[in-house]
């Protein structure tokens, strides 16, 4: 990993095109994330190539169809008919359009991180082996196995189908090499040993290991800490609540009857408790603002806080990852708590945002240090972003959740420490003690040791776990060593207490191990904070072999634990910590700030009505659901096109146009002002009207229905129609820039508003991308983007995004 996979396949494709003059075409799959990347180092290294991107929108892809075809429908047969010698295009977009993709008669297939085809029971592995006319093809992975000798197999059956047969037959030959708790261990040595001669005719292996013992490549050091992360109160009791929630499976697992879903869903809801208590709907304190608490309510956010300080004081750029988007929506509030500048890449986002992000904080390299306004931290989700990536402007990897497979983890560490890094990286794993992540981390670190003890390196790891999840013998494992919390300990509130100087001081020293001598080994440390000005509790792993192993399921200790738990249970029952139950204000200070407001909007009302003036003011909604945010129902599109012309996106049904505006009270011009003009004369009036009443306040949403015929601009005149006029940006004339930035708060207030309107209303949301055309901070687009996936799901509404295409780059 990391060390030019890429290269080594476009100098082959530049090898076969130039040289030996092989007409072509070729296909190149990837992940979305590296596409970008995949087209810079064509362009770099292989300039000759003619490369075709073909991924985007429907449309766009429909459009490139029809020019592919058109050339290939030629009657001349020269290759040249063919725009391009090079496809580069995506797993998914192969699905989609398999059926065009699929007719062209691909000379040569490279697909990289091809560990996407280790199930030969998925649709992407069956589709490509059936469909596609692919004779030759060539796989990149820097881990060929992760799970089982299984997974070896597809890969080499999806290349060579007529040498490697049956998995049956496979794994009947090589049996011994692929159980670990074979007894017979000279056997398995000896099948493993035939195993690699036959592979080793059609793998091209190399690791940083032999690259550097030989020579052939310098990479600076790389040490590996892992902060041993205390839970504070708040977490505990969330964390007990959770238990005592699933009191029963607990006791039918002590009974030997457990339920792997069950189970699974249990430790899922632990594992967020270890990362943060606000993920769970109720537990953040009312009024939700930003504030201390955040840091406060979880440990290893407390540790990263000390961290982040140090890494940022001194220059580092840190590439932090999580496994739940919903985590990183939590480290991104805080980040905008600590004013720190960050990207972000998970799943949700754009292939232009992320590509964008990716360019962003990989060309601010240099400058970070001198001018501290490129990127400190780029927030990924280690699905999304874990592989293929180059991101070596980071020299610092903090993983704030750990996954199940410790491949996953090592890939996405790979993204700093590979060819092109200069500095000591350093890589920092955040795991809450004596919880169910601990559990997982010594499980993961077994992987590890079995898959060194048989092939001598940290590649293969012959435990069978789906990458996706957990199989039950791991799940059995981590809720048998749930005694490793005392319940007792929930309500010592000394257990709770953190000395800042203990924290601060154990950031220092992480710090230091960049800066002291290491050997030419990788180095692995264990740091825990508590007692650490009296003690410095480390404890050093050099290599595998000192990793300690327990392969005794502690039943009777369960047993016991779970008779402890329950006594606990009896006797520390607080009800306010049950989860979904949220907490509210102060019932007097709640009802006195109610009755000023009714009385004030009285004298407000009045005046109006004697002036004759009807506020299109939206109110706040009466209610929210309560629940957590998981509708299906709503959901976030990205278009191209004018948000002011819905109709070409919603023909039949009622629309909104979402637009933002200030608090000057003057109708601006150009773009969406002389857009909105068009579409009616009573949306400008509407708001210098409300400015003239003094209407217009920041966070209220002006809401106007349009009434012409709109058949002359070609929309339907059924189909109702309003514009939502947000204000969301003060305005002042004495200011060197009058008028303010967006308000993220305010914006939310408006979003809240203008959803459950279309909710009532049963319509859409159209709206451009805000801050598109201004430039504005990506991060502050990622808070956006939250909040509107946030709405669509809670009142089950479409929102549509429009990126406006001038004519000139259509």
């Amino acid at each position: 990993m990391g060390l030019g996979k890429t290269l080594q396949a476009i100098s082959l494709l530049s090898y076969l095109k130039v040289y030996l003059k092989t007409p072509g075409p070729f296909l190149v799959l990837c992940p979305l994330s590296v596409t970008d990347g995949w087209m810079s180092e064509m362009a770099n290294f292989a300039p000759k190539l003619r490369v075709l991107s073909y991924t985007g929108e429907k449309e766009h892809r429909r459009n490139l169809r029809r020019k592919i075809y058109e050339c290939m429908n030629r009657e001349v047969s020269d290759a040249k008919s063919i725009p391009f010698d090079v496809l580069l295009t995506t797993y998914d977009i192969v699905l989609l359009d398999e059926d065009f993709l699929s007719q062209v008669p691909w000379c040569y297939a490279i697909i990289d991180e091809a560990q996407r085809l280790k199930n030969p029971s998925s649709v992407l592995y069956n589709v490509l082996k059936e469909r596609f006319v692919m004779p030759r093809k060539l796989l990149m992975t820097g881990t060929p196995i992760q799970n089982n000798l299984s997974e070896l197999w597809a890969l080499f059956h999806f290349c060579m189908p007529s040498v490697f047969g049956t998995l049956e037959q496979f794994l009947s030959a090589f049996k011994e090499a692929g159980d670990p708790s074979c007894p017979d261990a000279d056997k398995a040595k000896e099948q493993f040993k035939i195993l690699k001669y036959v592979i080793g005719a059609f793998m091209l292996r190399r690791t940083k290991s032999q690259l550097i013992e030989l020579g052939t490549l310098v990479l600076p050091p790389l040490t590996e800490i892992t902060v041993m992360a205390p839970l504070v109160a708040l977490q505990k009791k969330v964390y007990m609540s959770i238990l005592r929630k699933e009191l029963t499976q607990l006791l039918a697992l002590a009974s030997g009857a457990p339920n792997t879903r069950s189970l699974q869903n249990i430790v899922i809801q632990l594992r967020k408790a270890c990362s943060h208590p606000y993920l769970f709907a109720g537990i953040e304190p009312e009024p939700y603002e930003e504030g201390e608490h955040l840091v406060q309510a979880s440990g290893k956010l407390l540790i990263l806080d000390h961290l982040l300080q140090k890494l940022h004081a001194c220059g580092h750029r840190v590439l932090l990852f999580s496994q739940m988007t919903q985590t990183l929506d939590i480290l991104q509030d805080y980040l905008e708590l600590r004013k720190y500048s960050y990207e972000r890449l998970d799943g949700s986002i754009r292939a232009e945002e992320r590509f964008a992000a990716i360019r962003s904080f990989s060309h601010n390299r240099s400058k970070f240090e001198a001018e501290q306004n490129a990127a400190f931290v780029f927030l990924i989700s280690t699905r999304a972003g874990g592989v293929g990536l180059n991101l070596v402007a980071a020299d610092t990897v903090i993983f704030y959740e750990q996954d199940w497979n410790p491949q996953v983890d090592k890939q996405a560490l790979q993204r700093a420490h590979r060819i092109g890094q200069t500095n000591h990286v350093l890589s920092i794993n955040l795991v809450t003690e004596q919880s169910v992540e601990e559990v997982i981390m010594r499980r993961a670190q077994r992987k590890l040791q079995l898959s060194h003890n048989i092939v001598g390196d940290d590649v293969l790891d012959q435990e069978g776990k789906e990458m996706a999840g957990a199989e039950a013998g791991d799940l059995r494992s981590v809720m048998l060593r749930l005694h490793m919390l005392d319940p007792a300990e929930v309500t010592n509130e000394e257990s709770d207490k953190f000395d800042r100087n203990e924290l601060t001081a154990m950031a220092e020293t992480i710090m230091a191990f960049r800066n002291e001598e290491r050997s030419a080994r990788d180095d692995k440390f264990e740091v825990k904070p508590a007692n650490f000005l009296n003690e410095f509790n480390v404890v050093t792993k050099r290599g595998p072999e000192s990793i300690r192993l327990d392969h005794i399921l502690d039943e009777t200790s369960y047993l016991e634990w779970v008779e402890k738990f329950k006594e606990a249970s009896q006797i520390n029952h607080n009800p306010i910590f049950e989860l979904g139950n949220r907490r509210s204000l102060p019932e007097e200070k709640h009802l006195k700030a109610e009755a000023a407001k009714k009385k004030a909007e009285e004298e407000k009302l009045s005046k109006w009505e004697t002036l004759g003036y009807h506020s299109l003011s939206v109110k706040d909604p009466v209610s929210a659901p309560d629940t957590d945010i998981s509708s299906d129902s709503g959901a976030v599109h990205f278009v191209y096109g004018d948000c002011t012309r819905p109709s070409k996106v919603s023909p039949s049904e009622p629309t909104i146009i979402f637009s933002c505006v200030d608090t000057s009270g003057n109708w601006g011009h150009g773009g969406m002002f002389d857009a909105l003009a068009r579409l009616s004369t009573s949306v400008p009036a509407a708001y210098e009207r409300a400015s003239e009443f003094v209407d217009l306040h920041l966070g209220d949403l002006h809401l106007i229905e349009i009434t012409e015929d709109l058949a002359k601009g070609g929309d339907s005149p059924h189909a109702p129609q309003w514009v939502a006029l947000a204000v969301v940006q003060s305005y002042n004339p004495r200011r060197k820039v009058p008028r303010g930035s967006v308000s993220i708060p305010d914006l939310e207030r408006c979003l809240s508003k203008a959803s459950y309107s279309a909710a009532q209303k049963s319509a859409s949301i159209h709206m451009p991308r805000i801050g598109y055309q201004d430039g504005s901070d990506r991060s502050e687009w990622y808070t956006i983007e939250r909040l509107l996936r946030k709405y669509a799901a809670l009142h089950g509404i479409n929102i549509f995004v429009y990126y406006f295409r001038r004519a000139s780059q259509s």
